[in-house]
């Protein structure tokens, strides 16, 4: 009779085995799952860390664009180039084709001088003349062949304590990251 109750224990604990390993396996399974979900989400950060430094120099091109037209391409009789801007939007043929101006309805644009200026602007008369050009919005955008884009604006507007403030707003875009930079200069 000894044998006959070892071989029903024996007989009981048969299947423990199979119920043991599958146990192992699904800790196995949830622990390599839990794994590749965070090396997918770490992927994705790394790729948008990478399109988000193209992003940020895009933006910062087109602030790099309005200080060399405010430095460099100054209009004979001006003090700044930030107004020359605008007459290379409206020059056909000449101008600088990498620059598109908003043509918002508050922007007009003066039959006289081929000057761009905003007329919701306080002083409208002035506007984004080159002579004097103190009271001045220009908005461009730029898309290049790789599906970098910026939209650039830059304004120059008194100060209340006497002067102007140059103030450049510019975002650049790539594979939907966005960045912005913006520069304030008290002239």
């Amino acid at each position: 009779m000894n044998n006959l109750g070892k071989f029903k224990i024996l007989k009981s604990e048969k299947g423990v085995s199979l119920i043991i390993t599958f146990f192992i396996m699904i800790i196995i399974l949830v622990v390599v799952l839990s794994i590749s979900a965070l090396l997918y989400s770490e992927v994705k950060v790394i790729r948008n860390i990478g399109n988000s430094v193209v992003a940020f120099y895009a933006a910062d091109s087109g602030v790099e664009k309005v200080l060399y037209y405010d430095r460099q391409v100054i209009p004979s009789g001006a003090t700044i180039g930030l107004c020359s801007i605008s007459t290379n939007c409206l020059t056909s043929g000449s101008g600088d084709h990498s620059i598109y101006c908003n043509n918002s309805p508050s922007t007009i644009y003066s039959d006289t001088s081929n000057t761009l200026y905003d007329s919701s602007r306080e002083d409208s008369s002035k506007g984004c003349d080159p002579a004097t050009c103190d009271d001045c919005q220009i908005s461009f955008s730029t898309t290049m062949d790789d599906g970098i884009t910026y939209i650039t604006t830059a304004e120059i507007y008194p100060s209340t304590g006497g002067g102007s403030i140059f103030e450049i707003k510019s975002k650049g875009d790539f594979e939907g990251v966005e960045r912005q930079i913006q520069v304030n200069e008290t002239h």
